[in-house]
């Protein structure tokens, strides 16, 4: 009776994983999504989706349109409906490390190519004059591929 119900919830698994890369290798699109912030500037953050892999590409600037900080991460992605669930390595470009990080986040595009980004891992972007500004976890943009 224990086997059935153990072989019931590994192919329950088993299918929503196989889903998960069945849409993911299905997805091919590019997103563009920007904040203003008053604090210190703005970010963009242009994020590519092709077959499986993904790359995002981070630009935070100042009010005079200097960049303050960058980031790239690439890596492999999963898809449940709108939810990405992503494994690689993200990379600063002012320093030469490399970490290896799990995110999870949900874009939704409306027929207008209207984006959302929504994460709840943002966090808090810390800036050289010793001010902290809270980043959003919602953000706006379009729909470029």
């Amino acid at each position: 009776m224990l086997k059935k119900a153990f072989l019931g919830i590994f192919l329950a698994v088993l299918f929503i994983f196989v889903q998960a890369v069945f849409n993911a290798v299905n997805t091919q699109s590019s997103y563009l999504f920007t904040k203003q912030y008053p604090a210190f500037g703005s970010e963009i953050m242009k994020v590519d989706i092709n077959t499986g892999r993904i790359k995002i590409n981070l630009i935070r600037k100042d009010k005079s349109d200097r960049i303050v900080s960058s980031s790239l991460f690439s890596g492999v992605f999963l898809k449940i409906q709108n939810h990405y669930y992503t494994f690689g390595v993200k990379r600063l470009n002012k320093s030469r490390e490399v970490d290896f990080t799990f995110r999870n986040f949900y874009i939704d595009s409306l027929r207008t190519k209207e984006a959302v980004y929504i994460s709840d891992d943002r966090g808090i972007l810390e800036l050289d004059s010793g001010k902290s500004v809270s980043l959003s976890s919602l953000l706006l943009g379009k729909k470029t591929y």
